[in-house]
């Protein structure tokens, strides 16, 4: 790595790895060196949008990318099950990863991944970029600093128009629906924000005709007593909608389309802006910034642990009609 630089590349150019490209362009530290795709008409649809890296090295097959262009750093928007295999190839072969979410699609995956970061002593990140929005960064710190005593109850929401196109709807290579896809943003938030470790869930799930979950009924119960759900809705008439609710011995904090505290005795009002934290950056910026120890990783690893074990017991739970222990 050239001082005080960092050589990123791609693994995937779809629609998603484009809005990374641009992003990683706009930090002063990167460079973008090679982009890898098993379609190359998607490697050129993101080199007509930004002709800047039109002349870069181009792979069909990461591992050749590896190898032969020695990035110090990759990010992988690839389907939910190949996630796995290239992130640790590329871990033990010398690269930063940061991946998109799930991070791994089984704890067990997850945990691996987790021990060749630290064998290797590279930054692993996982794309969840709510952690960098002041609202939910609010939340977590007004929560898990115990300001308004310990949660007992959760309730969070996601309805979306979620239609499984292409691979996503291939449980081979998505590994679920849309639990496992952008329901996988409202798993993360639930457990980052509230600090709570689940240790069983019960839960239910219809495919709508569909061979990957579209709608799923999640309770949950955690470390401590306290308990929760979760709404995911894939038939929605258009857009996205999210909420989550925390109830702490003394408030209750709620998200939707802002930031909302109630007290005991007194009436919701919102969170005003400038009581929030303002983190500089975005998932990119801290990415490339954390490899060269200017700032800590805002998304670890962990945090994929945790969403992959808690999915996976849901999926447990699914399939025996009963509850199942969330992997410890």
């Amino acid at each position: 790595m050239a001082e005080g630089r960092v050589r990123v590349a791609f693994i995937g150019c779809g629609g998603n790895a484009r809005g990374h490209v641009q992003s990683v362009l706009q930090v002063p530290e990167a460079d973008v060196v090679a982009l890898c795709d098993v379609r190359p008409e998607s490697i050129e649809q993101v080199a007509q949008r930004v002709p800047q890296i039109g002349g870069l090295p181009r792979f069909t097959d990461y591992r050749a990318m590896i190898d032969e262009v020695h990035p110090d750093a990759v990010i992988i928007s690839i389907p939910h099950t190949l996630h796995y295999e290239a992130a640790a190839y590329a871990i033990e072969h010398g690269a930063h990863v940061q991946v998109e979410k799930p991070m791994a699609c089984s704890s067990d995956e997850a945990r691996r991944l987790l021990a060749a970061r630290d064998r290797h002593g590279k930054v692993l990140l996982v794309g969840y970029q709510r952690h960098y929005q002041a609202g939910y960064r609010w939340v977590r710190d007004a929560v898990t600093s115990g300001r308004y005593g310990p949660v007992h109850f959760v309730e969070a929401w996601q309805a979306q128009d979620w239609k499984g196109a292409g691979w996503r709807g291939v449980p081979s290579l998505s590994g679920g629906g849309q639990l496992n896809d952008s329901g996988s943003h409202l798993v993360d938030i639930v457990l980052w924000t509230s600090g709570l470790q689940p240790r069983e869930v019960f839960a239910f799930a219809d495919n709508r005709g569909r061979q990957v979950d579209v709608l799923s009924a999640i309770s949950f119960r955690c470390e401590g007593g306290a308990i929760g759900c979760l709404s995911i809705v894939g038939e929605h008439p258009r857009g996205l909608a999210e909420g989550l609710q925390i109830w702490c011995r003394d408030a209750r904090i709620f998200v939707d389309t802002g930031v909302h505290l109630q007290t005991k005795g007194g009436p919701p009002a919102a969170v005003p802006e400038d009581e929030m934290s303002a983190f500089p950056g975005n998932k990119d910026a801290n990415f490339v910034r954390a490899i060269l120890g200017q700032e800590a990783v805002q998304v670890p690893g962990e945090c994929g642990l945790a969403v992959a074990a808690f999915t996976e017991a849901v999926y447990a739970s699914v399939a025996s009609g009963q509850p199942a222990s969330v992997a410890g």
